[in-house]
Order: C-alpha cells, then sequence, then structure tokens
C-alpha cells in the first residue's frame, strides 16, 4: 500500500556507512516496522532498532533516543522533512507515498461540489504526489483547481500539516470550497478551522467523501465551553512540550507574564507527552494551556476532565483576540 523507497533505505545507509540505525514510524506504519528492521539488517549488516514510542509527525524525531543508543542515522517513515529544521543531524526521510486509487472517491466529491466552481486542492505527504490527477478531474468536469505554495514548514505546494495551512490560506478568498486527500479527518479538520471554508475530504483508503462542515460546527461549541470553564480557573498550569520542534520556552515565558496580569495564579510544567493520566495528578490545578502541538487541545479535548486550550485560545479569555477572528468570520450564532 505504501512506497517506503526500501532500496534507497539500503542504498543511503551503505553509503554513508552506517552501523545502528534507529527506525521511527508512526502507529500506522508500525505493523512494517519487523520485515522493514529485518531486511535493513541482512542486506546492510547494520544493527537495527525500532522506536516503539508514539510519533506524531516531522516535528517529533526521535532524537533523543538516537542519541542515548549511539545511532549513526535516524530513518523517519511517513512524513516529509520539515524545510531548514535539523540540518545538522543525520537523518534520512521516507515519505510513504499511498499507492490506491483516487478516481472514484474525487468522483464522488464532484457531486457534492454542484454549486461551487473554484476548488482549492490540499493532500496530506501520503497522497501529494496525486494532487495533478485530482487537478485533472476536478478541471474535467468544469471546475477552476487552485494549489496553494509551500512555505513555513510545508516541503510541496498543496501540501497540509496538523499545524501548518498555510498552503491552503495562501488560497481562501479565491475558492470557494477546498478538497482535500487524506484518510481519516484529521488533517481535514484544520482547514475550515484555518480558513472557514468548506472542506471535502477524499478518503482513498475506504473510496470516501465527507463534508467536514458539521464536524468543525460541533468542535468549535466544544471550544467555546473550553474556553468559559478556562474563565472560571484560578490555578493554572502551562505546558511546554519537550518534542524536537515544538518547544517554546519564550511564549510559556509570555503566556504567563499575561495570565498571571489578569490575576490567574500559573506554574510552568514541561513534558514530552501531554496525556490525560499525566496531568490528573495535579490535583490542585484547574486548567491547563498546552504549547506543543497545537491540536491536543482540540483533536484530542473529550479526554481531558479540566480545559485545555492552545496559546490562541488564550488570547480569546484575555480580551486580546476576538473569536469571530478565530473561527474566521463564524458568529455565536452561526455556529450553534
Amino acid at each position: 500500500m505504501y512506497e517506503l523507497e526500501e532500496n534507497k533505505i539500503i542504498a543511503e545507509v551503505k553509503k554513508r556507512g552506517s552501523k545502528r540505525i534507529l527506525l521511527q514510524m508512526p502507529e500506522g506504519l508500525k505493523p512494517i516496522g519487523f520485515e522493514l528492521a529485518k531486511r535493513l539488517e541482512k542486506e546492510t549488516q547494520a544493527e537495527v532498532f525500532v522506536s516503539g514510542d508514539p510519533c506524531y509527525g516531522a516535528c517529533d524525531l526521535a532524537l533523543y533516543p538516537k542519541k542515548h543508543i549511539e545511532a549513526d542515522l535516524l530513518v523517519h517513515i511517513g512524513h516529509a522533512e520539515i524545510p531548514g529544521e535539523f540540518p545538522e543531524e543525520n537523518v534520512l526521510y521516507v515519505e510513504a507515498r499511498a499507492q490506491v486509487p483516487i478516481d472514484e472517491a474525487m468522483s464522488k466529491a464532484i457531486g457534492m461540489l454542484e454549486t461551487e466552481h473554484a476548488i482549492g486542492l490540499a493532500s496530506n505527504i501520503q497522497h501529494i504526489h496525486q494532487i495533478g490527477r485530482a487537478k485533472e478531474i476536478l478541471q474535467a468536469h468544469g471546475k477552476e483547481v487552485l494549489v496553494g505554495r509551500a512555505s513555513g514548514w510545508l516541503k510541496y505546494a498543496g501540501q497540509v500539516l496538523g499545524c501548518d495551512y498555510g498552503s491552503v490560506r495562501a488560497i481562501a478568498e479565491k475558492v470557494d470550497a477546498i478538497v482535500v486527500l487524506s484518510g481519516g479527518d484529521f488533517h481535514a479538520l484544520g482547514i475550515p478551522l484555518a480558513t472557514g471554508k468548506r472542506t471535502i475530504v477524499v478518503d482513498p483508503y475506504q473510496g470516501t467523501v465527507k463534508d467536514m462542515t458539521e464536524v468543525c460546527r460541533r468542535l468549535l461549541r466544544k471550544r467555546w465551553i473550553s474556553i468559559t470553564r478556562f474563565k472560571e480557573a484560578k490555578k493554572i498550569g502551562i505546558i511546554v512540550g519537550m518534542k524536537s520542534s515544538q518547544m517554546n520556552i519564550s511564549l510559556a515565558r509570555r503566556l504567563k507574564g499575561l495570565l498571571e496580569d489578569a490575576e490567574y495564579s500559573t506554574i510552568l510544567l514541561c513534558a514530552t507527552e501531554v496525556i490525560p493520566e499525566a496531568l490528573e495528578s495535579f490535583l490542585d490545578l484547574d486548567a491547563y494551556v498546552e504549547i506543543s502541538c497545537p491540536r491536543i487541545s482540540t483533536d484530542d479535548q473529550d479526554r481531558y476532565r479540566k480545559p485545555i486550550l492552545n496559546p490562541e485560545e488564550v488570547m480569546i479569555v484575555l480580551g486580546k483576540k476576538k473569536w469571530e477572528d478565530y473561527t474566521k468570520g463564524m458568529t455565536l450564532e452561526e455556529w450553534h
């Protein structure tokens, strides 16, 4: 199902003379870990470790384990490199592009876009090579298609990450709706939040399509409840994520100062994994701000018994940002 470029990995390992390799992959690709590790051992004679820790993206490189086991090379599977990040690290990225057809699912998407003419097109990394085909299908049905340029953490035009939607923001004002190629809702949900545009997710694995509008509305209703509950809190924990590209101590200090100026009492926390089980031990805290992956507070909110906000939502609590700016112009009445 995925193109793992195994021959390329083997050739690169031999070229670099690597003696110890750490393989890292997200949960959905871990079933291939055994076979890949055994082939690398056989073909390269290198010692191979497979990371058992969760992996959430290209921002979550296993640099600490790589250092501690003294690996020569980290083979990071399932994500594209972040331009300009970690140039000094010995990391090989394998994008693991999906080999599944998209035509049938794209035809279903067209049936949901009868009134929209200008369509934005986006994809996660697994389907980025299929954007051209998706564009052809849309254009064959009379649609004008726009693909946003790469910027920020994005390597390819049209690419989206769970934390970077610069490609779709660049075209949002010019399109009537956005189609995204992606398995599941994760990447798709961030698009209407980032742009305010109707978003249709095309899932090539399942051959299905889905309008994300109501999913987005439900999430925003829950976010408003969390923001309201946060306002009533007195003791706040500000969590600094310790992942390789997520740590932002300066932002944590700034938010601490702003919250204490507003008469909240705060402490700074740090955590490699921001999970409910770890936070529940802080019985005297009323709420949290997480400065790591911005999707933790939104996508996982039902798992937390206490309100947990991202920095943008804290600005709403403090009156420094309007809710309508956060929801791209959608008023309370509209999303209710």
